[in-house]
């Protein structure tokens, strides 16, 4: 997609919509990136620049038409241009014009103070639910702050995916953190700033529209200041969001849209720790998994005796056909779970099916059908129904580096390290599976360096937690080796 994109630029500097979606039709990624941008989400726009980017779109009629009967099973979003919408037209028919609507995930999480804090020092710092995936939005959300409150980026402290300090955004998939996080966060902030200045015209006895706000201040024409910090202690943050509050127009933009070095690069480039599998704790210790060989394959008898007896091992712990080694050190962690696989005797279980003949093995499996859209009954005009089924091969993920988690449980609460694309649906399976309160749980994002699809994130953070319980007191780190890593992925029969 970049390469393409730069051929463009190459051509036409300026392109228009038409331009780049004919250009760009063919490079779509999954995840729609494209559209995110194109839909003029905050951070990708540049000072003044308009959201007009659908007004108007066309829409393949050829596309739209080829399916005239049944269910669709795989569909493509068809969005009314922007003159439909201001009509309250679409081509499905008309619909009543609504009320504002708190937008992105700011609907289901309300409150200010969840994603804007404000100190008594001054301080501030934003808070979402979404996980920095390696596509800088961390930095992008960043900017969003800094441009509503008028700060610099580097005053800002940003928390990220964390069960016990931000919001529930479910995962993070498909391009939409700037659609649901940066809209709550930028309109989140455009309040608290409203709260800030309003709390300072107060103080000040003046009026809240003669006021400006820059570097962490509200300033009056005179020269008087009021710090965030003083302003906030009459300020009550902790209130429901309003819809409709104005942000700052784009052509005032000083920060979104213009360049800013991404938070995360440094530490990646020199070798700094930026990973999970980077994370050291004090009195950390390693543990390693010993897998089955084969699906479905129980255990039948092992030596814990003998790996028990291995230098620097802290314990070894079975349940059921559930094998792992712990270790002071993270070679004799490695040492030790090469002895227990060698000492331990499997039943196999049943083989997996063949990679050429797999569809037809699902297709013999039990089976939910789910209709994605249906929107018309059988047409007595259609002329040929077609069928057909496509698919491609399983592949494997591959991730760069193999997926690792810390788990601690220390005095019956329990906080788990990952780099889950979801922490709440992570804490929630955890939960589950350990038979634990979800109060108990804490689930912490941090940066895995690979990450897209199921790399087993979630899995290895299982592992931990599950390690963890049985040898509680001191965070348990577990890592899976390269080959574990590609033991269960879907080509490992090849």
């Amino acid at each position: 997609m970049i390469v393409r994109a730069q051929t463009l630029l190459d051509k036409t500097p300026h392109p228009d919509e038409a331009q780049i979606r004919r250009h760009m039709e063919p490079n779509l990624c999954r995840c729609g990136t494209l559209y995110a941008h194109s839909r003029g989400d905050p951070a990708s726009r540049g000072p003044g620049r308009r959201n007009e980017i659908m007004k108007d779109a066309p829409v393949d009629a050829a596309r739209r038409h080829f399916l005239v009967d049944g269910s669709l099973m795989v569909s493509f979003a068809m969005i009314p241009g922007a003159a439909a919408l201001a009509q309250g037209t679409t081509e499905a028919g008309t619909f009543e014009a609504s009320a504002p609507k708190l937008p992105g995930s700011l609907k289901n999480t309300p409150m200010l103070d969840a994603w804007i804090k404000v100190g008594a020092d001054g301080r501030v710092s934003t808070c979402t639910g979404k996980a920095e995936l390696g596509t800088g939005v961390r930095t992008a959300l960043l900017q969003l702050v800094a441009e509503e409150l008028e700060l610099p980026p580097q005053a800002i402290t940003l928390i990220t995916a964390d069960t016990a300090a931000t919001p529930n955004e479910d995962y993070t998939a498909g391009s939409h953190t700037m659609a649901d996080s940066g809209t709550a966060i930028l309109n989140a902030a455009a309040q608290v700033r409203g709260l800030l200045v309003a709390s300072a015209a107060a103080q000040l006895g003046v009026d809240a529209a003669t006021l400006s706000t820059r570097d962490g201040a509200v300033v009056a024409p005179d020269g008087r200041r009021v710090t965030y910090g003083e302003a906030v202690r009459n300020a009550n943050l902790h209130r429901n969001a309003q819809p409709g509050i104005p942000t700052k127009p784009p052509a005032r933009y000083t920060v979104i849209g213009h360049a800013l070095p991404r938070v995360d690069i440094p530490g990646k480039v020199t070798g700094g720790p930026s990973y999970v599998q980077d994370l050291r704790l004090p009195g950390m210790v390693h543990a390693r998994v010993v897998r089955p060989p084969g699906y479905g394959a129980t255990l039948v008898s092992v030596d814990l005796a003998r790996v028990r007896a291995l230098p620097g091992v802290i314990g070894v712990v079975r349940n059921g056909s559930y094998l792992a080694v712990v270790a002071d050190d993270e070679w004799r962690a490695i040492v030790a779970m090469r002895e227990l696989a060698r000492v331990a005797q499997w039943k196999d279980g049943q083989p997996l099916p063949d990679p050429g003949t797999i569809h037809d093995t699902l297709m013999r499996l039990p089976a939910q059908e789910i209709v994605v859209v249906d929107q018309h009954a059988r047409s007595a005009d259609a002329i040929t129904t077609l069928h057909a089924r496509f698919s491609r091969p399983y592949m494997t993920h591959g991730s760069i580096g193999p997926a690792c988690a810390v788990a601690h449980l220390d005095d019956g609460d329990m906080t788990v390290w990952t780099h889950t694309q979801g922490v709440y649906p992570l804490r929630k399976g955890l939960a589950e599976m350990l038979a634990m309160p979800l109060d108990k749980l804490r689930c912490v994002h941090v940066e895995g360096s690979g990450c897209y699809g199921h790399n087993v994130a979630a899995d290895v953070a299982a592992d931990a937690a599950l390690i963890a319980r049985e040898l509680p007191g001191r965070p348990m780190r577990v890592q899976l080796m390269r080959e574990q890593e590609h033991l269960w992925e879907p080509s490992a029969r090849r």
